[in-house]
């Protein structure tokens, strides 16, 4: 077996490439294109290849080239290589060095998990829906700042639609400069919320298609964001053994200082995926202020938590039984059943 290691960079990555003895075979920089990477690794698949390379934002179709190719390809967490994190001699040849001698004495941590096709594009799809709301709300915040500085104030929710926006233009401006800008910014909102709606009918369509989707609905204030959101981090439940592990991926879990026989639990560690933490934080915000009887359970749990931890903690605390809960569903196949 031969062994790799790839550092990857925008325009050109650099890899190291050794036999099972660790004698060095290749080293050199090689342009991060699919055909000059499966130009210089091909020579060693002969004697079979395993390749290690950092997460970051081209993984994934570096990883598909090299998984095509034949190799046997191991992705890892950039911050739980310490020997490369806390190398003082910080270089492309370093790290695919260490990355390579890692792999070849398999000392590297647990890999990342490479979700396929389907996942990445719900991942996408959900990613671009959130730049394109973050962006709305910026530009709707920029307005409402606007025409605060010339003295009009308007009240909550009213730049959130397009008829909210056009009856502000009708009502007219004792500045002319105003409604020029309102103009100005309502034809970009309206771009914006045609763009969002477009999204919006693919994530539709991706919902109906799914129905660990359905099963996550079935929880309460759980609907389709949260559930893709779920669904496109998590990927496979059963890649958790336990739902502990999938509470520590969210980042949701509390850190811990223990020393003798004390333990500490300090803030959540904000590991792993802040969008499911995000979307499962607000979540709980939902179900923690709701009056139905389908939460009723969950709010008495929050009510106790609050009284002795405050509601902040509690809140955070709500989200990881959330999490829980939509775990056990997926892996028992089960709908929720709030008695």
């Amino acid at each position: 077996m031969n062994y790799c290691g790839l550092d990857i960079a925008g325009v050109s990555s650099y890899l190291f490439v050794t036999d099972a003895q660790g004698r060095k075979l290749a080293a050199g920089p090689v342009a991060t294109t699919r055909v000059a990477l499966e130009s210089r690794l091909r020579p060693y698949l002969r004697d079979g290849l395993a390749v290690a390379i950092e997460a970051g934002n081209q993984t994934a179709w570096i990883y598909e080239v090299l998984v095509a190719l034949g190799a046997k390809v191991t992705v890892v967490n950039p911050t739980k290589v310490k020997l490369i994190a806390e190398s003082r001699r910080k270089t492309d040849k370093v790290d695919a060095k260490i990355l390579c001698e890692l792999l070849r004495l398999n000392g590297l941590p647990e890999p990342v998990h490479m979700p396929g096709k389907e996942i990445r594009a719900l991942r996408g799809l959900l990613v671009a829906r959130r730049q394109l709301v973050r962006a709305r709300t910026k530009l709707c915040n920029v307005v409402r700042g606007l025409l605060r500085q010339e003295g009009v104030r308007l009240p909550s929710g009213a730049l959130m639609s397009c008829v909210s926006w056009q009856r502000l233009l009708e009502r007219g401006f004792d500045h002319e400069h105003l409604a020029v800008i309102v103009a100005a910014y309502f034809d970009t909102f309206k771009q914006l919320t045609q763009s969002l709606h477009g999204l919006e009918r693919e994530l539709a369509e991706r919902e109906k298609k799914d129905a660990r989707v359905a099963r996550l609905q079935t929880m309460p204030r759980v609907g389709r964001i949260a559930s893709l959101t779920f669904l496109a981090a998590v990927d496979d439940v059963n890649r958790f053994r336990t739902s502990r592990k999938l509470v520590g991926y969210s980042g949701l879990a509390p850190t811990v200082r223990s020393s003798g026989e004390r333990t500490e639990y300090g803030s959540i560690s904000r590991e792993g995926r802040a969008e499911l933490r995000a979307v499962w934080v607000q979540i709980a915000h939902l179900v923690a202020i709701d009056d139905s009887r389908a939460t009723a359970p969950l709010r008495r749990w929050f009510a106790r938590v609050a009284s002795k931890r405050g509601k902040k903690t509690a809140t955070v605390a709500l989200a990881r039984r959330l999490l829980v809960i939509a775990y056990q569903l997926l892996r028992q196949e089960k709908d929720y059943d709030v008695t």
